[in-house]
């Protein structure tokens, strides 16, 4: 006898953590879902399941409205959708009282966009000026002296002020270091370090063997490079380009943007990618040329701001909805890219992973260029092609992010839904909300 219920007891802790592991590990902790639409969960569990929610957003399994008291589920496919825009948390439990998993369901509004496709010039200044390397400063004796690297300023830290005068342009500083070490012996710098603490810095500038005071640094004040446009909502003119940060070439830090703008680019040639070595659009624009757009935001989903203008792209007359990561499929799909001058072109591509995520995050997809006339152009994916919008069936699912530098036909995307966050799109329900 009490063998047997050594075993029954045996069995229906094995029963509850097969349970508890299936629950974990097949459902997000969250997830969002279109107002009306529905989304398809999979669950398999040996014991009988149990669901309540707060019911801010009407929500619905299979069917059924899930209220306060405990709805009984069965284990497989859980269709669930919500009727009203809200977050509601879903509470599973085991036998209706053991809690086994939380989950928060976003119910939000349906965002139509224009994908982009558009070739831009992307110009950026930096917030104060930053340090990008170090050197010494050899004087009129051939000594060798070291400032700034003996003051503590290292490469990607920002130098904000000099003698609590604000700097933003490299040539200013340059000119200040000249102004102030002829009238005192020390300078006095506001740094902000890589970690985003600031320090009061005081060194010595010295004077070179050309006759100019040096503290020893080289620095910079912003970048400028090409890209692709991925995005416009045509009733606010908000836009999000390129789907990664920028960052500075030598220091790879973040740019903290200052200001900045966007120029319409033309592409007059093509480096095509090889294995090992990443190919790039060559993309002709000037700072004189009209701005389209502004600057306002650099993280690591891309670049946003406000465009003056809505540039065209032939292939698409209307906005076209923005997809939720659950609905991205492996399967066909079409990226559209300028590869001369401004003319948008559209190719296949084949999307080979979906790696499903509950909250923002970069590559969620791996995307294989297919198309034989892009392959033999570019190789498959190249630099500056970055941003460009991936479409399937009809709704914008993401952008090219990244190549595989020993297979250029592949490369990473991130998914539309994280690069619609970072606007005011979805925070907005009269900007392109159905």
């Amino acid at each position: 006898m009490k063998k047997k219920l050594g075993i029954g007891l045996l069995s229906v802790i094995i029963l509850l953590f097969l349970s508890y592991y299936f629950i974990v590990n097949g459902l997000p902790k969250s997830f969002s879902i279109i107002r009306g639409n529905e989304s398809i969960l999979n669950i398999r569990i040996p014991l009988d399941l149990y669901v309540s929610s707060n019911n801010n957003t009407e929500l619905s399994i299979n069917g059924k409205k899930i209220k306060e008291e405990h709805l009984k589920i069965n284990a497989g496919e859980l269709v669930v959708k919500g009727e009203n825009i809200g977050s509601s948390d879903l509470k599973f439990k085991l036998f209706g009282f053991i809690p086994i998993r939380s989950i928060t369901v976003n119910v939000l509004p349906e965002v139509e966009v224009y994908p982009g496709g558009q070739a831009i010039g992307v110009l950026i200044r930096s917030r104060g000026v930053m340090v990008v390397g170090s050197s010494f400063v050899e004087d009129s004796n051939g000594k060798r002296h070291y400032p700034a690297q003996n003051a503590g300023i290292r490469v990607g830290d920002k130098i904000l002020e000099i003698n609590k005068e604000p700097v933003n342009d490299k040539m200013k500083l340059a000119v200040l270091i000249q102004e102030y070490a002829k009238k005192d012996e020390y300078i006095n710098l506001l740094v902000e370090k890589r970690d985003g603490s600031q320090k009061n810095v005081s060194l010595r500038p010295v004077q070179n063997k050309e006759g100019r005071y040096m503290i020893g640094l080289y620095v910079d004040d912003g970048v400028a490079g090409v890209g692709t446009l991925t995005f416009i909502n045509p009733k606010t003119k908000e836009y999000g380009a390129l789907g990664h940060e920028i960052v500075e070439a030598n220091s790879q830090m973040p740019i903290d943007v200052r200001e900045g703008k966007i120029i319409e680019a033309h592409i007059s040639g093509i480096h095509s990618g090889q294995r090992g070595l990443p190919g790039e659009k060559l993309g002709t624009f000037f700072q004189s040329q009209q701005e389209i757009g502004n600057i306002e935001k650099n993280n690591k989903f891309g670049i946003y701001g406000s465009l003056y203008r809505i540039p065209e792209n032939p292939y698409f007359k209307e906005p076209i909805p923005v997809a939720m990561n659950h609905e991205v499929k492996q399967g066909p799909a079409k990226i559209y890219t300028v590869l001369n001058g401004g003319k948008i072109e559209e190719f296949n591509a084949y999307i080979e992973k979906v790696f499903y995520q509950s909250g923002p995050s970069e590559k969620g997809l791996i995307v294989n260029i297919t198309d034989p006339g892009l392959q033999e152009i570019t190789g498959g994916i190249i630099q500056g092609m970055s941003g460009s919008p991936i479409v399937q069936n009809n709704k914008l699912v993401g952008a090219i992010t990244h190549v595989f530098v020993n297979e250029p036909t592949k490369g990473y995307g991130i998914f539309a839904e994280w690069m619609i966050m970072q606007t005011r799109i979805n925070m907005d329900s009269r900007a392109g909300v159905k």
